[in-house]
């Protein structure tokens, strides 16, 4: 594939200014177009620019200046918790992330101590010469 036909998750994000994990629900959601390659998504970059100038143009109509202020009020406050929540749904994506890690961390870490427990049993199995002289 082309590299100049695709967007990495994270380029898309950026292009549409929302989160790595934002990107991938308008994937699954079928909003944007993207083929995997091993464990990684490739974004078609004209699916991306379809869809951020969809969203600039509903952006022009939404902002209307025949909309009462209370109006715009209410739009402008949409907008700062679309903002708070891709910042939200940032961190939770760092904080799955970050679980995921530790708990690959505690496993091997288990893992290790099982061994050097069935080490150590042997270990004391052995007579008291054998271990001072080996054997």
């Amino acid at each position: 594939m082309d590299r100049d036909e695709v967007y990495t998750v994270a380029e898309a994000a950026k292009v549409l200014g929302i989160t790595d994990r934002r990107v991938l629900q308008l994937v699954d959601s079928g909003e944007l177009e993207a083929t995997r390659e091993g464990s990684r998504w490739k974004v078609f970059r004209k699916s991306v620019h379809v869809l951020r100038d969809s969203r600039r143009a509903s952006n022009v109509t939404t902002e209307a200046p025949e909309w009462p202020p209370e109006a715009r009020e209410v739009l402008e406050e949409v907008k700062v918790l679309q903002r708070e929540l891709g910042r939200l749904e940032g961190r939770l994506q760092i904080t799955e992330v970050a679980e995921s890690t530790l708990l690959e961390s505690l496993e091997r870490e288990r893992a290790r101590a099982d061994r050097l427990e069935t080490e150590l049993r042997e270990e004391r199995s052995k007579g008291f010469w054998r271990r001072m002289f080996g054997g």
